[in-house]
């Protein structure tokens, strides 16, 4: 019993960290763009940060739940579907930014904005305690054999979204048309490959592998944690 409350509790603390760091972030967040810029909420960036907020904020009663009735109650799949595609999607949101447009940032001379809160929260923060609250929560709940194809599910939904805000003439923020350079099919093209640059077809291909990499590295972390979990309790 003892045990119990202290995985819930641990479960809960986390939990609660990463919704108080998801809030720190969007007020930065929004503080610096005057809090009257509703582009803030078009990049993937902050939608992540939602995504895993919202269902973070669901999954919080299912351990209250646990402990108030002093025993396992799980989440439902669905529930637990959607958590490991926001996990995915921040996870995507840590990795792409701090591999491909940080170092593009400090290359332009903006290399201060990565020790700003508005960065090392929803960049850095919250996609750590997402992970960690993942992997530790749940653990009596397996995944079925393909569900990690769903983790490209929110890239593949953010591609479309991006191109319709392009055709529809809605900016990311005073001219911007794109919300990241390897979108930008106007200045990279679609199939053009040089000593500088590629075409946002091939990092469409580049960044769908990655995904699909990621999504399954997550996936069978999760499921392998959650078998030797069902082993002890077993034993």
């Amino acid at each position: 019993m003892e045990k119990l409350i202290w995985k819930y509790s641990i479960s809960l603390i986390i939990k609660i960290l990463l919704l108080i760091g998801f809030s720190l972030g969007l007020y930065y967040t929004l503080e610096s763009s005057g809090f009257m810029s509703t582009s803030t909420f078009l990049y993937y960036t902050i939608q992540s940060n939602i995504w895993i907020a919202a269902i973070t904020f669901v999954s919080l009663f299912f351990d209250v739940f646990s402990l108030i009735k002093r025993r396992d109650i799980n989440l439902p799949y669905i529930i637990y579907l959607i958590k490991f595609i926001a996990t995915v999607a921040i996870t995507i949101t840590f990795t792409v930014f701090f591999c491909l447009l940080a170092p593009s940032m400090i290359q332009q001379g903006q290399g201060a904005y990565l020790s700003t809160a508005s960065n090392l929260f929803p960049h850095l923060i919250v996609p750590i305690l997402a992970l960690f609250d993942f992997f530790y929560s749940d653990k009596t709940s397996s995944m079925k054999r393909f569900d990690f194809f769903w983790g490209i599910s929110t890239p593949l939904y953010y591609l479309v979204f991006a191109n319709i805000c392009y055709a529809s003439n809605i900016t990311f923020g005073g001219n911007l048309k794109f919300p990241y350079y390897f979108l930008d099919f106007e200045t990279n093209g679609w199939f053009t490959i040089t000593s500088k640059t590629i075409g946002v077809f091939y990092w469409i291909i580049i960044l769908l592998i990655y995904v699909t990499l990621l999504s399954l590295l997550i996936f069978s972390i999760k499921n392998k944690i959650n078998k030797n979990a069902i082993k002890c309790v077993k034993i």
